[in-house]
């Protein structure tokens, strides 16, 4: 399990006007990316405070939303933790269809970046990396939980980058995945979803299993833009359903 007691979590990025918006953004992110592990202890709230860079104020409210939301675990005269169970879908994918900034930059991002990492990786991945993407892709086939195949499909692209050889590159995987998240969760949601994802990634994972560059970072690209169209889709059934009926 991590310890998160001797590492920092900050500094706090600032995206939005309310403080505590962001605090609630960063530690989410940190939770799903897999920094904080389900049941890790958070520093304790003046440590965590300073870290930020944030008030204690700001901080106990966004720990008090951050409960709320079923991602912490809050005792008093102990520390605060990761819940063991993280709702991921319940908690991210609202946010995401309500921000569309967020979408767009999140989805820009991924198609500036990944088709490269998937064409380094497609030249020096070896047979053990190959094995471990084989696995994840035979677990995300007929995977029906949102949440679990929300996280194979993180665990799949961060190990394409982890394949590359390249500690930096591999550190950007992993932070793109933080980033990205609420896209990824979004994406999940519904079946066919899941069902375009698993057929990119298999693309995906005969390029790289036959060592070909062009192939790996096409796949990667068509890959992401079919789950933007998944996602466009379903944040316009949304906003449909929502709509007040005239």
């Amino acid at each position: 399990m991590t310890d998160t007691t001797d590492r920092a979590l900050g500094p706090l990025p600032r995206t939005r006007a309310l403080i505590a918006d962001d605090i609630v953004l960063h530690l989410e992110r940190l939770i799903v990316g897999g920094d904080l592990e389900p049941g890790a202890p958070l520093p304790a709230e003046r440590t965590l405070a300073l870290e930020l860079g944030v008030s204690r104020n700001a901080l106990r409210e966004a720990l008090t939303r951050l409960e709320g939301l079923g991602l912490l675990e809050r005792r008093h005269g102990s520390a605060n933790r990761v819940s063991r169970a993280i709702p991921l879908t319940a908690t991210l994918a609202g946010r995401l269809q309500a921000v569309q900034a967020d979408y767009d930059h999140s989805a820009e991002f991924r198609a500036l970046v990944e088709p490269r990492i998937a064409r380094l990786a497609a030249e020096r991945i070896d047979r053990e990396q190959l094995t471990t993407l084989g696995e994840l892709l035979a677990r995300s086939a007929d995977e029906t939980d949102a949440d679990l195949s929300a996280r194979l499909d993180i665990a799949f692209h961060t190990a394409i980058a982890q394949a590359t050889a390249n500690p930096l590159l591999a550190t950007l995987g992993e932070l793109t995945a933080s980033w990205t998240v609420e896209a990824r969760v979004l994406s999940h949601l519904e079946g066919e979803g899941r069902r375009v994802s698993h057929e990119g990634h298999s693309r995906i994972f005969a390029a790289l299993s036959a060592r070909d560059s062009e192939a790996a970072e096409y796949a990667m690209r068509i890959h992401l833009s079919e789950i933007r169209d998944v996602i466009e889709q379903a944040r316009s059934e949304d906003a449909h359903a929502t709509r007040p009926q005239q």
